[in-house]
């Protein structure tokens, strides 16, 4: 019920991208515009699902940008973190996610250079939460992760913010490096679904 090698270390882990969903022929036209990373990182949390970082570095974009995960031993110790490599965020791998949700809600994600992008309701997203950790158990672990965005756009809810919360977990024995990618694409693929049905209910 360990972490695996390098538990202590700091990871880089890619996540996996979700299959692209294809537009649907016919349903409204969005854009969506950014995806602005508002996690909250602190440097010795109360609670694991609070973003933190082995080397403190909170305060650094660098850093907190492209954090996911916190790895821990078997009594809860936080150890070494999970980062996306270099040149990689995670508001870019939710912002996949957001757009997979619009899709499969009906709606077509318009990029730069397609027809009607112009005149597409543009569409901003913050990212409140997107945190993986494992709690600890007698004959395996449980790797949790919690995933909140908050959509807006001028035509979405007549103007007023839509915000898409998710709780995902899955058991395991141990949890390696390869378990933490796993467990952030079927959280990301979660996440699709519910900003799906959300959005199916504004309609």
């Amino acid at each position: 019920m360990l972490t695996g090698a390098c538990a202590a270390s700091r990871s880089v882990v890619e996540i996996q991208e979700p299959a692209k969903i294809e537009n649907p022929a016919t349903g409204p036209a969005v854009k969506i515009v950014s995806v602005e990373d508002k996690r909250q990182f602190e440097i010795d949390p109360s609670t694991p699902d609070i973003p933190s970082l082995s080397n403190d570095e909170i305060d650094d974009v660098t850093f907190t940008s492209r954090a996911y995960a916190r790895k821990r031993n078997t009594y809860g110790m936080a150890l070494g973190d999970v980062l996306l490599p270099e040149g990689k965020t995670v508001a870019d791998a939710v912002n996949k996610a957001i757009s997979n949700g619009f899709k499969q809600a009906g709606y077509r994600v318009l990029e730069p250079g397609d027809a009607e992008y112009d005149s597409a309701d543009s569409v901003d997203a913050d990212l409140i939460k997107f945190w993986s950790w494992f709690e600890p158990g007698f004959w395996q672990v449980t790797v949790h992760n919690k995933s909140e965005v908050t959509l807006k756009g001028n035509e979405l809810n007549k103007g007023e913010p839509v915000t898409v919360t998710d709780s995902y977990q899955e058991k395991m024995q141990m949890v390696l490096d390869s378990d933490w990618q796993s467990s952030a694409v079927n959280a990301l693929r979660e996440l699709s679904s519910k900003i799906a049905q959300k959005l199916e209910t504004l309609k």
